[in-house]
């Protein structure tokens, strides 16, 4: 009888540390998010959201660029354009998502510098973010 009670007490002791172990790795694993971004070049790239769930897209120039152009921003669903302007610092160009995305979608941004004239001259960095769990 005695052995039974020793062997329900470790079985007991096991199966709590087990559930302990579990139970700290789920408070202390971060959760997933969509807030990511990146830069490339003089092209920054914003992603708001938490999870898959994805809020807005906003591109940005880079700190201390400056350049005459626009911005493309391209997904699934999502081909947008920014005004052709003088972007520098506190430009922002957004774009509304609102919804959630599959796992591992890849959204772009790419800055292409003008001419005066309206011409494209050259691009100015593109950046991708993939969101992910």
């Amino acid at each position: 009888m005695k052995r039974i009670a020793v062997r329900t007490r470790r079985y007991l002791r096991a199966v709590a540390v087990a559930a302990g172990a579990v139970a700290l790795f789920t408070v202390t694993a971060p959760p997933a998010s969509a807030n990511w971004g990146g830069c490339s070049g003089q092209t920054c790239l914003e992603v708001e959201g938490s999870g898959l769930y994805v809020a807005r897209l906003t591109v940005t120039p880079a700190p201390g660029s400056k350049f005459y152009g626009r911005f493309h921003l391209t997904g699934p669903g999502i081909k947008g354009e920014s005004a052709l302007m003088n972007w520098h610092k506190g430009s922002r160009y957004g774009v509304g998502v609102g919804h959630g995305v599959n796992n591992h979608t890849k959204f772009c941004a790419e800055g292409w510098e003008y001419t005066v004239s309206g011409e494209i001259k050259r691009s100015v960095g593109r950046t991708c973010v993939d969101v992910h769990m």
